[in-house]
């Protein structure tokens, strides 16, 4: 996971409704000859389809480029797979960091959205603010990882149309993992 966008494939969603006409967006200047555009596209959130707005973002390590996104028609179903960073040489080598202090390795927030039964609610926007920035579309199994995050304080958020326990989660000088599950309930489905 980088800032929120995940590193490797994640399984894809099937629905029954058609993703609506893509909306035509005019990025703004770049921040840095660094950053590239991810176009804005339709997600799947809820039960129903919601556009995630484009933005510039900073390929996690050099050799990465960004996957869009992209739905498919399967008969009377639509696929939807998210995107993701690939790395377009094929495997990479990835050095041992030095040794850091005490606390060990980056900070990772992780958890679960589900329904007050225990099922797990993919395609559920968590949002993380904080010392580090970034958001994530909930996999198949209701999953979502914040890795390689610096020590600091947090605030995880997830974001639809249901009513969600806790609606904002806040760590305070994280220096370790931590994982926080989401339950959602007020809304149909779930």
């Amino acid at each position: 996971m980088h800032f929120g966008r995940p590193l490797a494939p994640s399984r894809p969603i099937y629905v029954e409704v058609a993703p609506p006409r893509m909306r035509h967006e005019v990025p703004p200047p770049r921040p840095s000859p660094g950053h590239v555009w991810i176009d804005g596209y339709w997600g799947w959130q809820n039960g129903a389809h919601i556009w995630i707005e484009g933005e510039w973002a900073t390929p996690p390590q050099p050799g990465y480029v960004w996957e869009a996104p992209r739905w498919r028609r399967h008969g009377r179903r639509w696929e939807y797979a998210p995107g993701y960073w690939r790395h377009h040489h094929g495997p990479i080598y990835v050095a041992p960091e030095a040794p850091g202090p005490a606390y060990g390795g980056g900070v990772t927030i992780s958890g679960r959205v589900m329904s007050m039964q225990g099922a797990p609610v993919p395609g559920i926007m968590v949002t993380l603010a904080g010392s580090q920035e970034g958001r994530i579309v909930t996999d198949g199994s209701g999953g979502f990882v914040f890795a390689g995050l610096p020590p600091g304080s947090y605030a995880i958020r997830p974001t639809g149309d249901c009513a969600f326990a806790p609606d904002v989660a806040n760590f305070n000088d994280l220096y370790g993992s931590v994982t926080q599950d989401i339950i959602v309930s007020g809304c149909g489905g779930w």
